[in-house]
């Protein structure tokens, strides 16, 4: 991911300000609600929502970090970010290791925050943000939060499909990082939360897989020093949601969920302020977070002060609740010209707070908004305020990571014909969902893995796999990113399937979050018969992560000088490997003709990359040793076993010989079984055999005597 821009910018650069006008006559309260408004016929999906639903869900197994992602659904994803698991407990030094947390808010708090007292604190797990590393706390709350409203409002499409246990297991994943960020005392107040792990300027200095990343990772907490009220209260809808969705399953955990987030929301509520995210995403305010909590919560408890904390006025019709952030008064409307994403979701709260209050100024923000996307008419006849189709029909509100935002305003579009009745929006937004499955000029799906014609290229560091820190090496992914929601097209329906380009093809928890959510709803008004792919399957082929190759730099009748490199190219999933050993074998027949022994044959190093590396040293040497009862051949072991290594080690190295006593040399490499096949060009090597931990694993060995 590169730099984010906040909502704020985004709406200057598209011209899409926030309008309030007078409330006026908004006609019936629920538009939309009788037959008359509805389609005459309701459209046909162009692809299997059943499959597509099944496969969406996949990529937040991409996305997870912590231990426990090893032996998952995807077998390229390992444990990684082992070092969330023990921040130090101490202010962020210059080497950014630490917290945001001062000294003395540490030293007050250090009971809360470590009663181990191991001088750390765990805040391990979650989901990786995009095609980095960075755990942030916006789009990590509203990702988690979002997937749970659509599968809170569409429940039945995931279980019909068979895939609610999966789904709750994605979402139990992230509500279980949400609570082990939230750090309460015995009374069971908040004291801090940690929002943020990881920092985006240092993570976006490399392109390589998780598992084998070692940078600095930072951590950021809400504190009352330090208040991040936007970031917690978006954690306290995710729980909120969570316990909806898990009480008639798991009524325990429910009840934590729920515990948790009514802490959350009185922290939040108690200590305003918006969180750091380093640049990358800029809050415009915490009024739309905080009523979205507050709603879920209603929801969740049935609690009037939750809904009052929304809608509140004063004596004189004046807002003093959230919704005073948008309206001045209740004489006063407003126009969503945005959607329902990480930085707004004042989309999905009035959706949720419409069907409570019933209030016509709640259902026409609601509908407006989704007329303004649509270009369904406008309740009023002389409104022509709508969002401009591109060329191929598909709503753009802004290039960067145009499919995220689409899909949400589809999620809504489908979550208002649940409570209206009203197909109008819902028939658009699967149009549009023709058009990200691949019914677009480009002739190309974005969501990775789900047809021949799908982007194959997205901007992810973990299924690109590069060895290199490079984005042009490999050419093409090592791994598929299955169910990934690429960014998607510009105003003129182009899209660039590259590797590099993170505008449009850059994916993202926040991305898929109302993408999953828009399958389920289709699949359940328009996905009947559809089944999901019985033989879908993540496995890939095993590949052999060990191998040797090598070259001859030099062959006289005195030595032989080798350049070997040794491959430890793990990808299934990427990990450091320690045990690894090589065996150089050669014949000594000729020195033994003329008198000479294996104590005339010596080994010398002339370039040993591992000890140059941070957590390397130099290669032990081993031997010679006699290759069973041989006589005449025999090895030298080159053993970096002691180190963790992934990707190459080189290794420049000579077998020397002693003169004869003729005072001539008489080495001859012609009959070495590990020299055979070598030229001055690097090329794999059988006869270079590799060893982990004793056993062989590449290679070939001579025959034994």
């Amino acid at each position: 991911m590169s730099t984010r821009i906040s909502r704020r910018e985004l709406l200057q650069q598209s011209r899409n300000l926030l309008v309030a006008l007078p409330l006026g006559s908004l006609g019936a309260a629920l538009a939309g609600v009788d037959n008359s408004l509805r389609a005459s016929a309701a459209p046909t999906p162009q692809y299997n929502l059943a499959a597509a639903l099944q496969m969406s869900i996949y990529f937040y197994d991409a996305q997870k970090s912590g231990p426990g992602v090893t032996g998952g659904l995807l077998p390229w994803r390992g444990d990684c970010d082992l070092s969330d698991t023990a921040v130090p407990l101490q202010p962020k030094n210059s080497n950014n290791v630490g917290t945001n947390m001062s000294a003395s808010f540490i030293a007050a708090h250090r009971q809360v925050l470590d009663p181990a007292g191991k001088g750390t604190v765990d805040v391990s797990g979650g989901f990786h943000d995009a095609g980095d590393h960075v755990k942030f706390g916006l789009p990590q709350g509203y990702a988690i939060s979002t997937l749970g409203w659509g599968f809170y409002e569409f429940r039945q499409a995931f279980v019909s499909t068979g895939q609610d246990a999966h789904m709750m297991a994605i979402l139990r994943w992230g509500c279980d990082y949400l609570m082990r960020c939230t750090f309460r005392d015995s009374s069971g107040n908040v004291v801090a939360f940690c929002y943020q792990v990881g920092e985006g300027s240092i993570d976006h200095t490399v392109w390589a897989p998780p598992e084998v990343e070692n940078l600095a990772r930072p951590a950021y907490f809400a504190t009352s020093e330090t208040p991040a009220s936007d970031m917690c209260a978006e954690a306290a809808a995710a729980l909120a949601i969570m316990y909806l969705n898990s009480q008639s399953s798991d009524a325990t955990y429910a009840a934590k969920c729920l515990d948790y987030a009514q802490a959350l929301y009185r922290f939040a509520v108690a200590n305003r302020g918006l969180g750091y995210s380093g640049g990358f995403y800029n809050s415009s305010g915490d009024s739309d977070d905080l009523a979205w909590a507050a709603i879920w919560l209603y929801i969740a408890t049935g609690q009037q002060s939750y809904l009052n904390d929304i809608i509140a006025t004063d004596s004189s019709g004046h807002y003093t609740g959230y919704l005073k952030a948008i309206m001045n008064s209740t004489q006063d409307n407003w126009q969503n010209t945005w959607v329902h994403c990480w930085d707004a979701v004042w989309g999905g709260m009035f959706l949720k707070l419409a069907p409570i209050t019933n209030d016509p100024k709640h259902w026409y923000i609601a509908r407006w908004n989704l007329e303004y996307w649509s270009n369904v008419p406008h309740q009023d006849p002389n409104d022509t305020n709508f969002l401009k189709p591109t060329p191929g029909g598909f709503m753009v509100i802004n290039t960067w990571g145009s499919c995220r935002y689409n899909a949400a305003a589809q999620l809504c579009a489908l979550v208002y014909r649940k409570y209206t009745g009203d197909s109008r929006f819902s028939d658009w937004a699967l149009g549009q969902m023709n058009y990200i499955l691949g019914s677009n000029p480009m002739n190309r799906c974005y969501m990775v893995g789900f047809a021949s014609n799908s982007a194959k290229h997205p901007h992810h560091r973990a299924a690109h796999g590069s060895f290199t820190n490079s984005m042009s090496d490999p050419p093409n992914h090592r791994h598929t990113l299955w169910g990934g929601l690429v960014g998607g097209p510009d105003t003129s329906d182009y899209h660039d399937d590259a590797t590099n380009d993170f505008v449009y093809n850059e994916v993202a928890v926040d991305y898929s979050a109302a993408f999953v959510g828009a399958l389920a709803g289709h699949y359940y008004y328009y996905g009947s018969g559809q089944q999901p792919n019985p033989n879908f399957s993540t496995a890939e082929t095993p590949v052999n992560p060990f191998f040797v190759e090598a070259l001859v730099n030099q062959d006289s009748n005195q030595s032989t000088q080798i350049t070997l490199t040794l491959h430890s190219d793990t990808t299934q999933p990427p990990q450091f490997v320690t045990g690894l050993k090589v065996r150089y074998f050669f014949n000594i027949s000729e020195l033994l003709a003329i008198g000479q022994s294996i104590n005339s044959v010596s080994v010398a190093i002339y370039y040993d990359q591992n000890q140059y590396l941070p957590n390397g040293g130099p290669v032990a040497v081993h031997g010679p040793y006699a290759w069973g009862n041989s006589t005449t051949v025999y090895y030298y072991e080159f053993d970096w076993s002691a180190y963790p290594l992934w990707y190459t080690r080189d290794l420049e190295f000579a077998l020397i010989v002693a003169i004869g006593s003729d005072y001539k040399y008489h080495w001859d490499s012609s009959n070495d079984w590990s020299r055979q096949g070598l030229t001055s060009t690097k090329a794999v090597t059988q006869y270079i055999p590799v060893y982990r931990n004793g056993t062989l694993v590449f290679g070939q060995e001579p025959p034994k005597s």
